[in-house]
Order: C-alpha cells, then structure tokens, then sequence
C-alpha cells in the first residue's frame, strides 16, 4: 500500500490562536484611539479608554505565550516579546507621566501606541507564514 498520496496530519502546529489574537489587539488598539478620541472630545473622560486598556493586556499576554511555550510560536518569538515590553512601557508613561506631572512623558503614549500597532502588524505577519 502507497502512502504517496496521502498527507500527514499527526504533527499539529499551534499557530492557530495566534493570528485571530494578533488580530484582535489590532482592532483593539484602533477601538483605544477612538476612545481616547472620545475622552478628547467628548463628554466621557477616559476612563473607557482606561478600562479597555487593560482588558487588552490578555490577547497581548496571550501571544507573548504562546511564542514562547509552543514551538510554532518561534516564528514571531521577538515581535509578541517586544510587543508585551512596549505593552508594559504604554503604561509606565501614563502613570509615572502623570504621576509626576510630566507631560512631555505622557505625551509619547499615542507614539508608543503606533509602534504598538506596528508590532502587531508584525506578529500577524509571522504568525501566518
């Protein structure tokens, strides 16, 4: 019996979760810009923004993960790391910006957020190679 034509499905590559995770803090990173926007121009202050904010610490979490547990994670090793740094580093600069009224620091937040977006363009890139 030839086995020529038939494909191997015994190895499962664990790259699934992470595209749709990619995904998902791309959207969740533009959805902060509209509600930052709000809390520029509207009536609501940021706190949505705030809140949100931390709720996309999961997916970001959940990426640098699953690079660095699961062997198909390699591919986007780096960027999912240095997405979770720059991650941790958005926070720093609202809170020791604001916390010691420097406003010049805070003001590198909407900066950071697009390398941030970058990052993940990155990551989703890999991820689905």
């Amino acid at each position: 019996m030839s086995t020529a034509g038939i494909r191997r499905t015994a190895t499962i590559r664990w790259t699934a979760p992470a595209p749709l995770m990619a995904w998902l803090v791309a959207g969740g990173l533009v959805t902060q810009a509209y509600l930052a926007g709000l809390g520029v121009f509207g009536t609501e202050g940021f706190a949505l923004h705030s809140v949100f904010g931390w709720v996309l610490a999961l997916p970001i979490l959940g990426l640098a993960l699953h690079s660095w547990f699961y062997p198909a994670g390699r591919r986007f090793r780096g960027p999912a790391s240095l997405l979770l740094a720059l991650y941790l580093l958005q926070v720093v600069l609202v809170v020791a910006g604001m916390g010691a009224g420097l406003a010049w620091l805070s003001a590198l937040h909407p900066a950071n957020a697009l390398m941030m977006l970058g990052v993940t363009l990155e990551v989703l890139r890999r991820a689905r190679a």
